[in-house]
């Protein structure tokens, strides 16, 4: 029985969250906090950057199609692409000494930024903002901060490898890790967000536009 527990999924990511994947969430959390508020004020106090930003949002947004035929959000499609963004910002952390997460990461807080600007310059009530996000961010949120601070703690990990630290994490023991977390983890809260977000978000939000 005591076997049987230590090999469980979640096991694996007690011992990893103990180790240091605890911290490197945090620091996600964190870091991704002080970029929102930081491309916030940079595009309130600079309209130009504003513009340009915005107008790169909406262009790759556009692209980006999450609608039914007949014009609905669909639950499934976000929830396919935040799956998939969230199983490649923690495979980024593969490559050794690259913290490529750490860019993920910083695009997703600009983005956040830039609309709380957006919203602002536009004279749409902080309210509409927080409507728009909330409801689906409270958990799709958590889920990226797991997924950030997956991606760096296992490219922390790898790099120690590099270096002839056997006491670190080997590629086998980082990609189970992943693996463990997007199913046991993130998938849960990713397709109750992706739910919410389909179907309670926009009717939230309808009351403050």
């Amino acid at each position: 029985m005591n076997d049987n527990t230590s090999r469980s999924p979640l096991s694996g990511l007690r011992k990893a969250w103990a180790d240091g994947l605890k911290a490197e969430v945090k620091r996600s959390a964190i870091a991704f906090i002080i970029i929102w508020v930081l491309f916030f004020a940079g595009c309130t106090i600079f309209p130009s950057l504003r513009v340009k930003l915005v107008n790169l949002m909406f262009s790759a947004l556009d692209n980006l199609d999450v609608s039914n035929e007949d014009g609905s959000i669909s639950a499934l499609i976000l929830f396919l692409n935040n799956l998939e963004a969230t199983a490649f910002i923690m495979l980024y952390g593969l490559l050794p000494f690259i913290q490529l997460t750490a860019l993920a990461l910083g695009i997703n807080a600009m983005m956040l930024g830039v609309m709380a600007s957006w919203y602002a310059a536009e004279g749409i009530s902080p309210l509409a903002y927080w409507a728009a996000l909330l409801p689906h961010g409270i958990l799709e949120l958590p889920a990226l901060f797991l997924a950030f601070g997956t991606g760096l703690y296992i490219c922390g990990q790898l790099t120690r490898r590099c270096r002839k630290d056997q006491s670190a994490c080997s590629l086998w023991e980082c990609l189970t890790l992943a693996s463990r977390m997007l199913l046991s983890v993130l998938l849960p809260l990713l397709a109750a967000a992706s739910l919410v977000e389909a179907y309670v978000t926009p009717v939230i939000s309808s009351y403050f536009l």
